[in-house]
C-alpha cells in the first residue's frame, strides 16, 4: 500500500511515519507523510525504518496478508533562514502471501523532493513561540511499476513505485509554551496517471499532536500523542473509478524521541481506530517507525 509516513514533528512539520499514509490503492508504495520526520531547524540526515501490514479479501472469497518493510533516508539542508529542502529515499522489501502462496519484491521505491518555507513565526514577552510553515514538492516515478496482471487489489497495490509523477503540499501550525508542544499539520497528495492509464486516488491527511519535553544535562527525552485523519480517492484505470480502492482511516499514535545535541533516535507505533478502505476489502494494521538522525 503505498505512500505512508507518519509520527511526530517536533520542530515545525511534525511527523507523521513510513507513515505515510495510505492510499489505496497504493498502501505501500509512496512514502510522503509530512507528519513523520521531526523538522529539525539544522541541517541533517535521517535514517527510518518503517513496517506496515494490510489484510486484503478480493470478491472471490480469497484473502491476502502484505508486509511493507521499508528504509528511508532523508536530507534536510536550509538553503536560507526561512527555506529548507528537503529529498526522501526509500527502500523497500516488501512480502505479499495469499493463496496461491508468497512472493517478494526489494528494490527502490519513488524518491520525493520538498520545500519547506517557514511563512510567520512570533515569540511573545511570556516565551510564547508561534510557528507557520508551508511546504511544496514533488514525487518521482524513481521505483518500478509492472501493470497489474489481474484485477485483483493485491495485485495493483504490490509495487514498489506508481509509475506516476505526483504533486505534494503541506502546512503545519505549532505553538510552544516552556516544555510543551502542540501541532496541527495539513498535506494534500495529487497524483497523476502512470504511463500504463493508472490513476493512484489523491490523498487528503490531518493531524494535531502534543508533544512534552524533559531537559537533562546533555539530553532531552520527549514522549507524544498523535491523532490523525486520511482520506483516500478512489483509483482511476483508464477513466474508470475502482470500486476496491479509497476511503477513511482514523489513526491514533504514540512515541518518543531522545535527542542529544548531534543525535536523535525515536520510536512511533500507530493504530487504525477506525477505517474503512476499499470498501472494507483492505484493513491496515498497527504499524511500527523507528528513526535516528545526525545533524550537520
Amino acid at each position: 500500500m503505498k505512500r505512508i509516513l507518519t509520527a511526530a514533528l517536533l520542530g515545525s512539520l511534525l511527523q507523521a511515519t513510513p507513515a505515510k499514509a495510505c492510499d489505496v490503492c497504493g498502501c505501500g508504495v509512496s512514502y510522503y507523510n509530512p507528519y513523520l520526520f521531526p523538522h529539525l531547524s539544522k541541517n541533517y540526515t535521517s535514517l527510518s525504518y518503517f513496517h506496515r501490514v494490510y489484510r486484503t479479501q478480493n470478491g472471490e472469497g480469497g484473502r491476502s496478508r502484505e508486509d511493507y518493510n521499508s528504509l528511508l533516508l532523508t536530507l534536510q539542508y536550509s538553503v536560507r533562514k526561512r527555506f529548507q529542502v528537503l529529498a526522501l529515499v526509500p527502500w523497500q522489501f516488501n512480502t505479499l502471501r495469499n493463496d496461491a502462496g508468497s512472493r517478494s519484491l526489494s528494490g527502490l521505491g519513488d524518491l520525493s523532493l520538498l520545500g519547506q518555507y517557514r511563512v510567520w513565526e512570533r515569540v511573545s514577552d511570556k516565551g510564547v513561540r508561534q510557528v507557520v510553515l508551508a511546504g511544496a514538492g514533488v514525487k518521482l516515478a524513481t521505483g518500478r511499476y509492472v501493470p497489474a496482471a489481474t484485477s485483483k487489489t493485491e495485485d495493483q497495490n504490490f509495487q514498489l513505485g506508481t509509475g506516476s509523477t505526483d504533486l505534494l503540499f503541506n502546512g503545519s501550525y505549532r505553538i510552544s509554551l516552556r516544555n510543551w508542544t502542540f501541532s496541527a499539520a495539513g498535506s494534500y497528495k495529487y497524483n497523476t496517471e502512470n504511463e500504463d492509464g493508472y490513476r493512484y486516488g489523491d490523498v487528503v491527511n490531518t493531524s494535531v499532536q502534543a508533544t512534552f519535553r524533559k531537559e537533562y544535562r546533555k539530553w532531552s527525552l520527549s514522549p507524544y500523542v498523535q491523532l490523525s485523519q486520511e482520506w483516500q480517492l478512489q483509483d482511476a484505470d483508464r477513466h474508470v473509478l475502482q470500486a476496491a480502492s479509497g476511503g477513511p482511516v482514523s489513526y491514533v499514535a504514540g512515541g518518543v524521541e531522545v535527542n542529544t545535541r548531534r543525535f536523535a533516535f525515536g520510536a512511533n507505533y500507530q493504530a487504525a481506530a477506525a477505517q474503512n478502505l476499499a470498501g472494507g476489502l483492505i484493513r491496515v494494521e498497527p504499524r511500527v517507525a523507528l528513526r535516528t538522525s545526525i545533524t550537520f
